[in-house]
């Protein structure tokens, strides 16, 4: 366990904004890695993709482990904390790797291409099933991504690999949607994302639901409504749940005491930090850290 938060930054092997490999590539090009385990816990600083295609794999994301079978997909969004078991090995597959800059601006930043529920980990679940798909998959196209990846002309290679990951993307939407809350506004989602990105700014700061109502420049009483009907939390709750997982993202991935860890996360006394943490997870962090 390191001193400092273990963030692996997008590094392709190319100039490319997108990797795609394999997964034997994948666990080939992991076990030759020296910056960083990548089969123990680290934060990723990148978007990432793992469609199976035959086997089954379980995959660790903050904290749960994810089930993939033939045809799912998992989707690990930047910042989140993960790793890969050694039954990666075992698994046939693809990894598609996503540099953040790439994705933010010409998807959730985009007004053309806004994704407002995938890479939203805290309204959907990250992993779609082929049973989801209905009559649609992932496979086909993924396998056409990658053999657009690997073909050595280069000529347009950069948009076509853009063309096909725009498809990728927009049917996962797709799926997200179509199982989505009903009743839940476009407008409101993309108020939902500002205050999400705001509060992932912020949360050291402040913890206070009002001061984030009034920076939106909406009422509470409106954030509270969108939150509530988005995640079926008040936004309070939202807000200590997400603080939570910072907490024990630290707690998981670095060395640093109960007390760095309260200053780092807003509070003015490790104390505080202790009987929050306790209060909603109904253990301390140290228990917390010995039982990983």
């Amino acid at each position: 366990m390191s001193i400092t938060l273990p963030k692996v930054t997008y590094k392709s092997d190319s100039e490319s904004d997108i990797e795609v490999m394999t997964f034997g590539e994948t666990y080939k090009k992991l076990t030759k890695t020296t910056e960083h385990n990548p089969f123990a816990v680290h934060k990723i600083q990148f978007y990432l993709i793992l469609i199976v295609t035959e086997n089954v794999y379980s995959h660790y994301v903050d904290f749960k482990f994810y089930d993939l079978k033939k045809g799912s997909v998992l989707f690990v969004a930047k910042n989140q904390v993960q790793y890969f078991t050694e039954d990666f090995k075992n698994v046939k597959g693809f990894c598609i790797v996503l540099n953040s800059q790439f994705l933010e601006q010409n998807y959730f930043l985009s007004k053309n291409n806004n994704l407002n529920r995938l890479y939203n980990y805290h309204l959907e679940n990250p992993v779609i099933h082929s049973e989801e798909m209905g009559n649609d998959e992932f496979i086909g196209v993924v396998e056409k991504l990658y053999f657009e990846y690997m073909l050595p002309n280069n000529f347009a290679k950069a948009d076509i690999l853009r063309a096909y990951i725009d498809i990728i993307l927009l049917k996962a939407e797709r799926v997200k949607q179509q199982h989505a809350i009903v009743g839940v506004k476009t407008q409101w989602l993309e108020v939902f994302n500002e205050f999400k990105n705001m509060l992932e700014s912020n949360y050291a700061k402040t913890r206070s639901s009002r001061d984030y109502s009034s920076k939106l420049l909406i009422s509470y009483k409106f954030l509270n409504d969108i939150v509530k009907k988005s995640t079926g939390k008040t936004v309070k709750a939202f807000i200590d749940d997400f603080v939570i997982i910072e907490i024990k993202r630290y707690l998981v991935t670095t060395s640093l005491s109960v007390k760095e860890i309260s200053y780092k996360t807003g509070f003015e006394e490790p104390a505080n930090m202790t009987k929050f943490f306790k209060k909603n997870t109904q253990q301390t962090p140290l228990k917390f850290r010995q039982k990983l």
